[in-house]
């Protein structure tokens, strides 16, 4: 049996003086951190660039394809619309407000191409949530589908809409597909883009990315692909822009809203050349499976709940998934149970099941990854942080802490965010001194690879002792009966905290509350087993990145919650 590549040497090499990825030290904002030597000076540039992909497919929505070169024109032509019809200026902010649709992509890189600033607005928010963010991004325009700007209609005012659902494609014939307008080229470290907050607590904030981040992300997504060909022995070219297209198809189901599938599908497959294919409509396990077969899909993100439905879907038995080497998971916590369902549910994948680990506010799709036989071998690790990323633990007073300690996560990267727009109280606990971003998660480093422990206000204390709510819900989801879980602190008079746990049954029946305190029992500590439960019919809720939403969940249990008999 050959020996495994050695990754740290491989690294070492493409990252060397010289190399294609080089690192150097520069200073970013004032601060001297490690960056790529070559890059990109900004998206625009990017996006020029991808001309070179030509008639290799990049967006495939239904029955529409379209080519690099076609998506190219297309963002000419409404680019052209944006800017002397709805007279939108270089820095002005454009509200993209929508589900998932080829439009969607086209109108991102159409506000960026004139040197706007799109406004990636959660295509799930109510009427309330969507009056929030315009009010505080205060957009030139917004492009919207049907169904939203009915949701919204009401409060729209003298807000310019263009409307999806109108005839767009006449809509860019009057743009002139052949306007020649040149892309904007902005500074590294001017605005791009903002993206929000999950808002798991209190009200989205707009997080404000500059160019230098988004491009740095893309570099990351290449640096892992020279890395995979130089692991499999092939030569890899001295210059990233001679890296061959890629020729991976990634199936899209989570919102291109989302940072993940901005970076990874909006943005990554204009750095590669690859194809995204896009589905329409809320998830379905079993439509979805269907276009990996149909489409030949080699790619997929699942995020939240959606990795457990598609491992116990009984569309897998139906249809052709062997196209599908390389599955992603992320957006919330996955339990080791659910991983080895996936390895069984998808076998062509054998050790391509990897996750990665990150936040808005990092403004990188990973600033963890974890994958292979790594992941095998440390299920609940989120693993080692990615190129021109540092990590460092920190206690309550800010001090760096050892390996084993846990305490907060803080991440200094060129790809960290500017700030909150418009909400310098908020931007001043985030972004600490020297460089250095505060994610809010508690963990711990042990041998270079990140343990996350739970979000720090997740936290349950029961008689002084800490309760991290992931390790009880892996346990629960460990249960072959039990689907999804939730884990929550509720007061007790005499505890202080007790610990609540929402589950999901699997199809079949739900195990009685004294099997799963058993269960439980068996694996924790007395202090972490729960004592009070709810069961729940239907999905639990979450945010579009797939993260539970405990305060929405919270609203799910009744005020006498069952306890065990």
């Amino acid at each position: 049996m050959p020996a495994a590549p050695d990754m740290d040497a491989i690294r070492a090499a493409l990252t060397a003086p010289g190399a294609m990825f080089a690192v150097h030290d520069e200073a970013v904002r004032g601060v001297t951190m490690p960056v790529f030597a070559h890059r990109f000076g900004s998206l625009g540039e990017m996006l020029e660039a991808s001309a070179r992909f030509a008639d290799r497919p990049f967006v495939i929505d239904g029955d529409e394809r379209i080519s690099f070169a076609g998506h190219l024109e297309r963002i000419r032509a409404l680019g052209a619309v944006l800017r002397d019809r709805y007279r939108v200026a270089p820095g002005e902010r454009v509200a993209i407000f929508a589900a998932n649709r080829w439009e969607w992509v086209v109108s991102f890189w159409a506000t960026i191409a004139i040197g706007a600033v799109p406004c990636c607005f959660n295509g799930h928010w109510s009427a309330e949530e969507w009056e929030h963010a315009r009010d505080l991004t205060e957009p030139k325009l917004m492009i919207a589908d049907a169904p939203r700007i009915e949701r919204v209609a009401d409060r729209i005012g003298a807000l310019a809409v263009l409307n999806f659902d109108d005839d767009f494609a006449a809509l860019l014939d009057a743009g002139g597909a052949k306007d020649s307008a040149p892309i904007f080229r902005a500074g590294e470290e001017d605005l791009a883009m903002l993206v929000f907050t999950s808002g798991t607590t209190g009200r989205p904030k707009a997080v404000m990315m500059t160019h230098r981040g988004w491009v740095g992300a893309v570099q990351i997504l290449l640096f892992t692909e020279a890395s995979a060909m130089a692991a499999m022995g092939m030569p890899v070219p001295a210059a990233a822009s001679a890296l061959p297209p890629s020729d991976a198809v990634q199936l899209v189901t989570s919102p291109l809203f989302h940072v993940a599938m901005l970076i990874s599908a909006v943005l990554g497959n204009i750095g590669n050349g690859s194809a995204m294919v896009l589905m329409r409509g809320r998830f379905d396990e079993e439509q979805a499976i269907a276009l990996v077969e149909r489409e030949r899909v080699t790619r997929w993100s699942l995020l939240g709940s959606v990795a457990a439905r598609v491992a116990a879907s009984p569309a897998l038995a139906q249809h052709d998934t062997s196209s599908l080497v390389s599955l992603g998971v992320g957006g919330a916590t996955v339990s080791p149970a659910v991983q080895d369902k996936l390895r069984s549910a998808f076998p062509a994948l054998k050790l391509n099941l990897g996750m990665g680990y990150s936040s808005t506010e990092a403004g990188s799709a990973t600033i963890c990854h974890i994958g292979g036989q790594d992941f095998l071998d440390h299920p609940t690790s989120t693993g080692t942080p990615t190129v021109t990323t540092q990590l460092e633990i920190r206690d309550a007073d800010g001090r760096a802490l050892p390996d084993g300690e846990y305490g907060e996560v803080h991440v200094r990267s060129p790809n960290v965010m500017l700030g909150y727009w418009r909400d310098p109280e908020a931007t001043a606990g985030a972004l600490k001194p020297g460089g250095w971003l505060a994610i809010g998660d508690i963990a711990k480093l042990e041998n270079g690879r990140l343990f996350i422990n739970s979000r720090a206000r997740d936290l349950i204390m029961v008689n002084a002792e800490n309760v991290s709510p992931v390790e009880v819900e892996y346990v629960l989801e460990s249960h072959p009966h039990i689907r999804e879980a939730a884990v929550l602190a509720v007061d007790d008079e005499l505890t202080g905290d007790a610990v609540m746990a929402v589950v999901v049954a699997e199809p079949g029946g739900m195990p009685d509350i004294e099997v799963l305190q058993a269960w439980c029992s068996e694996k924790l500590a007395r202090y972490k087993v729960p004592s009070r439960w709810h069961i729940h019919d239907g999905d639990l809720p979450r945010t579009a990145s797939g993260k539970l939403q405990k305060h929405r969940i919270r609203e799910l249990v009744p005020g006498d919650s069952p306890q065990p008999g």
